[in-house]
Parts: structure tokens; C-alpha cells; sequence
């Protein structure tokens, strides 16, 4: 007879059996998560929905089928090395992660959970094996890491100095630009404090402005640091870093090299500053023109004057600001052809006058297509004589550009202009300028002129720069003639032209031609 508790309670063994049963392979069929019985041998003895979905499968493809048929073959080991292990009599449980082959081919990460069944006896009977699908949890985690690994990048490509403390004044992050800037690894300098790094003077310094930090100020300032031994200007940026909470835990530190940047600044503000200076004294006529003569050694020879410009500091003032007060900053500041222009102008009106003159000239206006046709129309219709102007080009200007002044030279020669290579016998290569460019004229410079009478080296040059002048058929002119015994000597040896304080100081060009200097005389 049946129990009669068990008819009392709904029903009888069997059927309270069979509906268990039934609820059983229903929780296994309808499992969100994918379930399987695996036999020993590795083939599937039951396999739910959820891991058919997993797979791309229907159920009848997988029921029976070995589940490393699609497993990816890189996985394969390890599975195999849990089912002896367990078999043998190993650990009955293993939970990893591992890639199954779909049915369209592509993998699918799962996370898996096999464990092996036994019986009353403990001896081994199936695995079952439970997994959920964790593609998309790896690939939020790998984009996580993808995320830092991006983000560190970032920081340790930035030219800026970075690093981060924590509230104990304790290095916990330092970029690759804090390890070239300080000669220090990384590895070396996390977990230790400022002593390691900075003069004990300026650690107490550093610490009470990272403690207004960590107090929730951002604090922005310039620093002056030592690099290479030379003082280099820092924009510093420090700001607290926040927990989840808001509450502060650390400090991050920027470090800018803005060196350049302010350099830069400060040649804007003296580009704009002489600018105006010169445009201003433009404007207001308050550049003057001066002449220093350069006399002609032979008797009666014609002797010519070298064009100087000076700047008065006020209209209508007598003050003269000194030339290297403008001139300099006009050529660095690309100025000069401004300047060159006025001085060519008032040369050409002064050879319109009948007067030879000398004009200097920068290796910008020197390249500067415009001021050769000025010149040229000058000449060919303005009725300047070609004859008297004198073009001074520094072999500076010439290394600059070569060609330029090939150019130059060629054009205006043509038309009868002539040309002076200043400075000679300064830079290496002047002699090789000759051959390049047609110059009337070789000015020796003064620093060999003035000290030839007592030093036996610039001596031999002077007589060298002579020697190789008249081979080439060319004049000299002999800068920084200070004494009668020096202008003696020069004529002694040849050279055709002096010029210097001796001869004549600058003077305004108005008042030059009224002196008896520009007579020819050699005699003093």
C-alpha cells in the first residue's frame, strides 16, 4: 500500500518523483547560465538552451559531441590537465576562463566552472560544467586597460614634468620627463620623500605649498630650476586628487619648461619696442647721416666716404644714440632693410650730387629684389652717377646668402656701381669669396690694421691681403689707420686706400665735404 502521508500530501512516490524530475530538467533547461554533463571520455551527456546559445548550436548538434571539438586549441591543455588531474585523483573543481569556437566561427570568452561527480563510493562519474558568457566583461576589462595603458602613455610622452604624492609628502607616480629631468628611475624614487631629490633648504618650502594643496587649493606659480647648469623658467601647476567621495588623498604636480615660451615673449616685446623706435624716427627725421672719409694713398688720387647712420634720441635733440643702441637689434629683428633703404635713398641723392660714396649693406637688402630695381631705376633714370657708389657687403653677409650677392654684385657692376668686401681676412673663408664674387675692392680689417706695427702675424696678413690684391687686380682700403706711422707703413707696401681716425672721424654729411680731408692728401 502507498503511504499514506504521501496521498495525504498531494500525491504518490512516484508522481512526487516524476514532477521533481520535471522540475529539475526544467531549472536545468531554463538556467540563464549554460549547464552540461560531460562524461569521462569528454562527450556531452546533457547540454542545456543557455550553453546552446552560448555555442550557435541547436541541441542535437552538441548532444554526443566531444566538447574539445569547440574548444579553442590554445585551451585545450589546461582542460585536459584538469580532467587527469581529477581523474587521478586531484582536485575535483576548477574555475577558469577560456575561449569556445561558435558555430559562425568566431570565439566566445566564457566563464567556467567544472567539477567532477562522483558516487556513494567516490568513484568518478561525469563532470558537469556550468559557464556564462564573459566576452563582454573581458572587453570592458581589457578596454579598462587599454584605457591605462593609453593613459600612462599620455603621461609619460608629455614633455611636462608629472608626478603625484600622496598626503605623507611620498612619491606614488613620476613620468618619464620627471626621470630625465631629475637622473632618476622610477623605481627608485616611488615610496621615498623629497630628501632624495631636492637641497634641504627648499623641501619645507615645497611641503607648505603642497599642504595649501591638499587642503583644496590649486595653486599655479613660475619656478626657477637648474638644468644642464643653467637656470630654466617652470610654469608649475599643483592640484589636489579626490577619491570617489570627493575626499583629497594626493597631490599632482605639472611641471611646464616655458624657458623658450618666455624668451620668445621678451624678443616680441623688443621686436615691438625697436619697431617702433625706428618707425618712429622715421617719421620724425630723426635719423642723420654721417661720413667717415676714405683717402686715396696715391697723390691726387679721388677719395670717397663711407656712408655711417645715426639716430638722434629726440626730435630736434643733439643726443646721438650710439649705433649698436639700434643697429644690432635691426637685424636681429629683420629691421634693417627700413634702415637700408633711408641710408641708399640719401647715398643716391649724394652721388646725384657729384660725391663718391660708400654704403653698407645688410645680407637682407642684399636678397632683396626690390631695393637692386630701386637702385637700378636710380641709375638709369633718377641720373645717379653708377660711378660714385661704393656697395659694402661683410663677408657675413655673403656666407649668409652667396648667391644673393653674386646677384647683386653682377647687376649693379653692370651698370658701373662698385664693390667693397669688408671685414677681409676675418672669417676662413674670404679669400674663396673672391673668386666667386666681383669685387672692386678689399677693405683689411681693423683689427689687423691697428696692431701690424707690433704684432708680426697681423702684420703678414696685411702684406698677404696686399699680395693677393694686386695678383687679382683689385684695390685696398685699410680700415682703423690710428697714427702716422701706421699710415706710412701702409703706403710703404702698396695698399691704396686708409681710412680711420687718423684720417677723419665721422662726421655729419653735411658738413664733410667742407673739409680739407676729402682733398686726396696723404699727408698728415
Amino acid at each position: 500500500m502507498e503511504d499514506p502521508r504521501s496521498i495525504a500530501d498531494g500525491g504518490s512516490p512516484a508522481i512526487l518523483a516524476r514532477e521533481s524530475d520535471a522540475m529539475l530538467r526544467s531549472a536545468f533547461d531554463r538556467s540563464p547560465s549554460g549547464i552540461s554533463v560531460v562524461a569521462l571520455d569528454g562527450r556531452w551527456l546533457a547540454i542545456n538552451s543557455a550553453y546552446c546559445h552560448l555555442l550557435g548550436y541547436d541541441r542535437d548538434e552538441l548532444s554526443g559531441a566531444a566538447f574539445a571539438d569547440f574548444t579553442h586549441r590554445d585551451d585545450l591543455a589546461a582542460d585536459r590537465e584538469f580532467v587527469a588531474g581529477a581523474l587521478a585523483g586531484g582536485p575535483d573543481t576548477s574555475e577558469r576562463e577560456k575561449r569556445y569556437i561558435r558555430k559562425d566561427g568566431s570565439l566566445v570568452w566564457a566563464s567556467v566552472r567544472a567539477e567532477l561527480i562522483r558516487d556513494e563510493s567516490g568513484e568518478p562519474m561525469y563532470f558537469v560544467s556550468h559557464l556564462s558568457d564573459s566576452t563582454e566583461r573581458r572587453a570592458l576589462a581589457q578596454s579598462s586597460r587599454d584605457s591605462a595603458r593609453t593613459l600612462r602613455s599620455v603621461i609619460d610622452n608629455t614633455p611636462a614634468v608629472i608626478f603625484v604624492k600622496g598626503d605623507d609628502f611620498r612619491y606614488q607616480l613620476v613620468n618619464r620627463e620627471f626621470e630625465r629631468f631629475y637622473g632618476v628611475r622610477r623605481e627608485r624614487i616611488v615610496g621615498q620623500r623629497d630628501r632624495t631629490m631636492l637641497p634641504t633648504a627648499s623641501i619645507e618650502s615645497t611641503h607648505a605649498t603642497e599642504r595649501r594643496v591638499l587642503a583644496g587649493q590649486t595653486i599655479r606659480e613660475e619656478e626657477i630650476r637648474l638644468r644642464g647648469g643653467r637656470e630654466r623658467v617652470f610654469l608649475t601647476t599643483r592640484f589636489p586628487l579626490r577619491d570617489d567621495n570627493g575626499a583629497i588623498h594626493a597631490t599632482c604636480t605639472q611641471s611646464t619648461d616655458i624657458t623658450e615660451h618666455r624668451r620668445e615673449q621678451r624678443a616680441e616685446a623688443e621686436r615691438a619696442s625697436y619697431s617702433a623706435m625706428i618707425y618712429s624716427a622715421l617719421d620724425q627725421d630723426r635719423f642723420i647721416l654721417y661720413g667717415q672719409p676714405i683717402v686715396n694713398l696715391a697723390p691726387g688720387g679721388e677719395a670717397q666716404v663711407e656712408l655711417l647712420i645715426r639716430m638722434r634720441r629726440s626730435v630736434g635733440g643733439e643726443e646721438l644714440l650710439e649705433p649698436r643702441e639700434f643697429l644690432l637689434a635691426a637685424e636681429r629683428f629683420d629691421l634693417i632693410g627700413v634702415i637700408d633703404e633711408w641710408v641708399i635713398d640719401r647715398a643716391l641723392e649724394l652721388a646725384t650730387a657729384g660725391h663718391r660714396v660708400a654704403v653698407n649693406l645688410s645680407a637682407r637688402t642684399m636678397s632683396d629684389r626690390r631695393q637692386i630695381e630701386r637702385i637700378e631705376q636710380a641709375i638709369l633714370i633718377g641720373g645717379a652717377p653708377a660711378k660714385n657708389l661704393v656697395f659694402e657687403i661683410t663677408e657675413t653677409a655673403v656666407a649668409d646668402n652667396l648667391a644673393a650677392a653674386r646677384i647683386f654684385a653682377i647687376r649693379l657692376r653692370t651698370l658701373g656701381c662698385s664693390f667693397a668686401l669688408d671685414d677681409f681676412g676675418v672669417g676662413y673663408a674670404a679669400f674663396t669669396y673672391l673668386h666667386q664674387l666681383p669685387v672692386d675692392y678689399l677693405k683689411i680689417d681693423i683689427q689687423f690694421v691697428r696692431d701690424m706695427l707690433t704684432d708680426e702675424e697681423s702684420s703678414q696678413i696685411v702684406h698677404a691681403i696686399v699680395g693677393v690684391a694686386r695678383q687679382l687686380g683689385l684695390e685696398t682700403i685699410a680700415e682703423g689707420v690710428e697714427n702716422q706711422a701706421t699710415l706710412n707703413e701702409l703706403h710703404r707696401i702698396g695698399v691704396d686706400h686708409a681710412q680711420g681716425f687718423w684720417i677723419g672721424r665721422p662726421t655729419p654729411a653735411a658738413d664733410l665735404w667742407q673739409s680739407s680731408t676729402l682733398s686726396g692728401s696723404n699727408d698728415r
